[in-house]
């Protein structure tokens, strides 16, 4: 799988895409289809959409990157900010030129791509969120739990909540994979900074058309969360995502790949 870095302020951004390999410094192909940016939760990093980026490539010009402090990218701290998260991204796609993008985007990366529509800084033809994000989301405990593990006062365990039930071993080994990249302490950074963005964004008056996806078997408190995010915005429908919890791109890659096609050709039709 191609991965490039690509240069934002002073960091080192590692970028994942499909295709060809291109010069340093150069954008990676993006002439199929619909160019899509992934952008995953606290604690992952770009390949978690990795089988979901497969499944579009040559329909499609799927990328995904790495924040700062997650995977392999630079910083061993997280961005202070979802302000700042969204600048980064925004930095990468205005430098590669991208006429239209859909975004993509999972847990803190639905609150980034949230925030990069309302900016306004780059053309946006849709966005998909996973995960619930907004006022009626409460990350204390999440946080509480990070700030004794990067105190050395309790232990860091994978937990397998938020999965379907008897998920297969391949889906739990694929989430390992990719949750043990990141120090805990860059995760706890996102989780701050989406926290503030919780507590005081005003999604009202955003009118880019959104998806919020939620699992067949995400919780009742998770999913609850997630209809409260789709009405609190003026143009947005819910998709379910059948055999899938809290984790659909990792979960069930197939049938999140045929969601986003479907939804890239309702929005190509419609403009």
């Amino acid at each position: 799988m191609p991965d490039k870095y690509f240069e934002i302020g002073d960091l080192a951004i590692l970028v994942h895409h499909r295709g060809d390999t291109t010069l340093p410094g150069c954008p990676p192909p993006i002439a199929d289809g619909q160019t899509i940016l992934f952008l995953h939760d606290a604690g992952g990093n770009g390949n978690c959409f990795r089988k979901v980026m497969d499944h579009l490539d040559g329909s499609h010009s799927p990328v995904s990157l790495d924040f700062p402090g997650h995977g392999r990218s630079g910083s061993l701290d997280s961005l202070s900010s979802i302000a700042a998260f969204a600048e980064h991204a925004e930095e990468l796609m205005l430098d590669w030129q991208v006429p239209s993008l859909m975004i993509v985007g999972e847990g803190l990366g639905a609150a980034v791509g949230l925030e990069i529509a309302l900016r306004g800084r780059l053309e946006i033809s849709s966005l998909i969120c996973v995960g619930a994000v907004g006022l009626s989301v409460d990350l204390s405990a999440e946080i509480s739990e990070l700030e004794s593990i990067t105190a050395g006062k309790a232990r860091r365990n994978f937990s397998t909540d938020g999965y379907a039930p008897e998920p297969e071993e391949s889906v739990l080994r694929e989430a390992f994979a990719q949750w043990v990249k990141t120090d805990p302490r860059a995760t706890l950074g996102a989780r701050r900074a989406q926290l503030a963005w919780n507590q005081s964004v005003d999604l009202t008056n955003l009118s880019v058309e959104t998806t919020v996806v939620i699992g067949e078997h995400a919780d009742p408190i998770s999913a609850e969360k997630s209809k409260a995010l789709a009405q609190t915005l003026i143009n947005c429908q819910i998709e379910i995502i059948t055999g899938a919890a809290n984790h659909a791109p990792i979960e069930q890659p197939d049938a999140f790949a045929s969601l986003i096609s479907r939804l890239a050709e309702e929005t190509r039709s419609s403009s």
